[in-house]
């Protein structure tokens, strides 16, 4: 079975007949990107209320949001825990689970096409050789626990080159336990009144 990398998806779909800059130039356009729609997504005037109104598309749109932010935190708990107060909280679970996963990728790529603009410090090498004898259970854990560097978890298993099918179901599984047991929390807030 082959392994599908990100970097092989861009290349069978996307041949540009014009290069645009140079291969060390675009890992730091890519962090650019990234940091930019970050950004944006705190401080575009998004009316996040209204995405979570919208039963599991809004639960899935709004944490999809939420976990694409790298740089600064979009909450999107609160929402997950109103949406199990009103919905099954085991939909929501698996719904915000298998947004978080995906949102988490944009912390995969970065690590996956910018690996040389990585610092190498001795946290990074410690994380580096765990990752790469122990990936699927420290990317599980490190979703399932609310921790604020998990984006450097997806970032290392990205540099590390981590299958995307093992990050993903990983980060699927964790991040749908995690946000479970939130939902299951908004089951004990009042009804909306």
């Amino acid at each position: 079975m082959a392994v599908v990398t990100p970097e092989a998806v861009l290349t069978r779909y996307w041949r540009p007949t014009v290069r645009f800059c140079r291969p060390h130039v675009r890992p730091a356009l890519l962090l650019l990107a990234v940091g930019a729609a970050s950004v944006a997504l705190v401080f575009l005037p998004i009316n996040y209320k209204a995405l979570g109104v919208g039963g599991y598309l809004g639960v899935f749109l709004v944490t999809l949001l939420g976990t694409s932010a790298m740089v600064l935190p979009v909450p999107y708990l609160g929402f997950v825990a109103m949406a199990g107060r009103d919905l099954d909280p085991l939909l929501v679970g698996l719904v915000a689970g298998a947004a978080a996963a995906l949102g988490e990728l944009t912390g995969y790529l970065v690590g996956y096409t910018g690996r040389a603009l990585i610092g190498h410090n001795r946290w990074y090498g410690l994380l580096e050789r765990q990752i790469g004898r122990f990936g699927g259970p420290i990317v599980l854990l490190g979703a399932a626990v609310p921790n604020p560097v998990f984006d450097a978890i997806g970032v290392v298993a990205g540099a590390t080159r981590m299958p995307v099918g093992v990050f993903l179901l990983a980060c699927f599984l964790g991040r749908a336990v995690r946000l479970y047991l939130v939902a299951l929390l908004g089951t004990t807030l009042p009804p909306a009144g």
